[in-house]
């Protein structure tokens, strides 16, 4: 595994993947002990033996891609034996006992090798690209029959062009350009593509015609919802900052979109939630920002805010934050990005719009109509029921898996 690893890192990979790489062949380095390959108590699914990688230990409370690799854990393990590899646990030991908990078995990704031999999987779901193009070689010639699934989550080369575009970074244009030629390379190998979003499943149809897709976007349990118009105030974002357009969508409203909001409403605050919020938040505070970093229990701030706001002006696939919002009732203003794949009608589930003096001009309007409000507030939760909670995922995931793994007459 060292000398693959050695050997993957001078192919032509995006920095962060390189890095990410490095960081596990130094741990590799320090701890060559495999002395239990996997650690939990095995599902009782009877269907097959299912194995899964991805980057880390799903923290569902920190990050919408670890809500949804969790929930697809758990789909999984309902119907098959699901193993879950890892290259690093950037957490407490909390977050892998509850996957021991749904009947996951967890692992490093190191132990693939012998795993495979041992298990006789049926599929292996490699997931995000940098764990994809590290892997899918490797487990491919490990098994030759195995099918092997790509979870994208989202297209990253395109969520990089707009992110170029936007600012005229040239580092994101060739970060882009780099993620599009892996990005293409993983969706020919595969034998099946998850996509995060319909308008994604597009595109990778143009890019790998011949491989089969389907949509597996986020997933939301439905959470009670707690408090009338008339008992929250405020506006918020919750986001993991160390995700790009999350920071950027904070700067958006910070500067351009909550002055114009305060001057109608000067004593309306912006509550901002998540990991690894950026110092230069700091400089908001005066402006009407609050930053409230990491929360482990959202609950109580949803429950008492009005509105939640989402400008995201770079990215692909659903946004999963817009996705959570909705699953409490909470009324939502986002933008033509924010709402793409969500299948929303303007006014009905949401408000969208892209300019601030547009956005601003909705969110006062959704922060002052109860009659408006309720009717979103109804509307997106009911969207949410019909086609985004684990019952109607889970149903996908594992029909795609099935159809994947069963032997075309």
């Amino acid at each position: 595994m060292l000398s693959f690893l050695k050997a993957f890192l001078q192919k032509n990979l995006p920095l962060s993947a390189k890095l990410f790489l490095k960081d596990w062949l130094s741990l590799l380095r320090r701890d060559r002990s495999h002395q239990e390959l996997t650690r939990g108590t095995p599902s009782l699914g009877k269907g097959p033996a299912i194995l899964v990688c991805d980057e880390r230990i799903p923290s569902p409370d920190r990050d919408a891609g670890s809500a949804r690799m969790f929930l697809i854990l758990e789909a999984l393990a309902k119907s098959n034996r699901v193993v879950f590899l890892v290259f690093n646990r950037p957490h407490g030991i909390e977050y892998e006992q509850a996957l021991w908990k749904i009947g996951i078995e967890t692992g490093d990704v190191v132990d693939y090798r012998r795993l495979i031999k041992q298990r006789k999987f049926a599929a292996a779901v490699l997931s995000r690209p940098a764990i994809a193009g590290a892997l899918l070689g490797p487990v491919r010639r490990a098994d030759p029959k195995l099918k092997i699934i790509y979870d994208m989550l989202d297209v990253h080369h395109l969520r990089s062009a707009r992110e170029a575009v936007l600012t005229g970074d040239s580092r994101a244009a060739r970060e882009s350009e780099r993620l599009r030629r892996l990005e293409t390379r993983l969706a020919l190998g595969a034998d099946l593509i998850w996509c995060g979003s319909s308008p994604d499943q597009k595109l990778m149809a143009r890019i790998a015609p011949e491989t089969p897709s389907v949509v597996v976007p986020t997933v939301h349990e439905l959470h009670e919802r707690k408090s009338t118009f008339d008992e929250r105030n405020h506006l918020l974002f919750v986001g993991n900052f160390s995700h790009r357009p999350n920071a950027d969508a904070v700067h958006f409203l910070a500067r351009e979109i909550l002055p114009l909001i305060r001057k109608s409403l000067p004593g309306i605050e912006l509550l901002v939630v998540g990991d690894n919020a950026p110092p230069e938040f700091a400089e908001y505070k005066s402006s009407g920002v609050r930053v409230l970093g990491f929360v482990p229990d959202l609950d109580p701030i949803i429950a008492g805010c009005r509105v939640f706001v989402a400008p995201i002006r770079f990215g692909s696939g659903v946004n999963g934050k817009i996705g959570e919002a909705l699953s409490y009732g909470l009324p939502v203003v986002t933008n033509t990005i924010g709402a793409e794949g969500w299948g929303f009608t303007n006014g009905v589930q949401v408000l969208i719009a892209d300019t601030p003096d547009d956005f601003a001009a909705a969110v006062l309007r959704l922060y002052e109509n109860a009659g408006l409000w309720q009717a979103l507030s109804d509307n997106g939760y009911r969207h949410i029921a019909e086609n985004y909670t684990p019952e109607v995922i889970g149903q996908v995931i594992n029909e795609s898996v099935r159809a994947a793994v069963t032997p075309k007459v």
